[in-house]
């Protein structure tokens, strides 16, 4: 067990500390667990207070510490002793932000020779100290590998800022109207050769999110488009992947999609009409029966758009004009026979769920 003590050092979510004893004492104590020689215990107490920024707080009773305090005491005592092997359970909860970017590289220089397995709900600070990151949701781990890996894997694709010149940059007379046409414009070009339409949009800054499946058309894409900057009156183009906190949300909704339909959860879907159809949760392209003609012998359908509420479940957060199904689209029963479901039911009745894989996105207009 002594030997245990020192390859492992642990700073738990809630800090252990005891009121009465200062931060030193903390130190000293958990040194002495660890089996450091007495003669080293000193130097050692001192570096590790000063390498938390609480040299001046040494002999302070940690029972009067803010919380933040706190958190950096408890860093220090898990990496007291030189572990082999450190747990770190949301270690910079509570800290400002100098705070917690100094125990960042606190922590960063600490990997050197050593294994450190972090815990946290902050996304960035996954990011900037993780060699690999796990991503746990409904209480399994879903996937596990790099920033970059993850990002591609199941981010929504690239993100590319432009920004244009401010309107008094270029024409002061005209500005307004000049702005609105080079965004106008670079809306189009992007329109045009990615099919892709601004996620965000202000007077100076457009924001376009550009799936992975366009990826072969970026190079002479971006090349075009960095010889028309001054046409465009395009000041700066960022180009970079999806935010780790996509990846985060888009892994967390695809395990609550999995619960729902392995739970046959049904939701319903009102729509504009003012028709209601009864649809599995997740369900993406819905056929509404009922609405075939001469002319839409297959009917029509729309794309149903979700949202996860803040406990986690998803929601219906609005749907597509509807639109007519796509030729060649499989559906599961023929139109004659959903037309009698139709007809002989009151109230909501159950939408048909179509395989994404027949439809192209491109067809619907959110």
């Amino acid at each position: 067990m002594s030997n245990i003590r020192k390859l492992i050092g642990v700073c738990p979510q809630f800090d252990i500390l005891w009121d009465a004893l200062s931060g030193q004492e903390h130190l000293q104590l958990f040194a002495t667990i660890k089996g450091l020689s007495p003669a080293s215990i000193k130097s050692i107490t001192q570096t590790s207070l000063a390498e938390v920024k609480l040299t001046d707080a040494a002999k302070v009773r940690a029972g009067s510490y803010s919380g933040g305090m706190k958190r950096r005491l408890s860093v220090a005592i898990a990496l007291i002793g030189d572990p082999k092997l450190v747990i770190l359970d949301e270690p910079t909860t509570g800290m400002d932000p100098i705070t917690r970017r100094h125990v960042w590289d606190i922590i960063e220089n600490a990997k050197r020779g050593r294994a450190i397995v972090l815990t946290t709900h902050s996304m960035e600070e996954a990011d900037i100290l993780s060699d690999r990151i796990g991503i746990m949701a409904k209480g399994r781990l879903r996937c596990i590998g790099t920033s970059i890996r993850l990002k591609s894997r199941f981010g929504t694709g690239f993100i590319a800022n432009i920004s244009f010149y401010g309107n008094n940059e270029r024409s002061p007379t005209n500005g307004d109207a000049i702005s609105t046409e080079h965004r106008e414009e670079v809306k189009k070009f992007f329109k045009n050769c990615l099919d892709v339409e601004p996620k965000e949009e202000t007077n100076n800054f457009i924001t376009f999110v550009i799936p992975h499946d366009r990826e072969a058309l970026l190079t002479n894409f971006f090349s075009e488009l960095q010889e028309r900057e001054e046409e465009f009156g395009i000041s700066d183009i960022q180009l970079g992947l999806t935010t780790l906190e996509e990846v985060f949300l888009n892994i967390a909704r695809q395990a609550e999609l999995e619960n729902a339909t392995a739970e046959g959860r049904l939701t319903t879907l009102t729509l504009t009409s003012g028709e209601s159809v009864q649809i599995p949760v997740g369900a993406r392209f819905v056929g509404i029966p009922g609405t075939e003609s001469t002319e839409n012998p297959t009917g029509f359908m729309v794309e149903v758009y979700w949202e996860q509420d803040d406990t986690g479940t998803l929601c219906i957060a609005g749907h597509s004009q509807k639109v007519p199904i796509p030729p060649g689209v499989q559906l599961s029963s023929s139109p004659s026979a959903r037309n009698r479901i139709y007809l002989s039911r009151a109230g909501p009745i159950n939408g048909i769920v179509i395989d994404p894989s027949q439809v192209s996105p491109g067809d619907f207009q959110r």
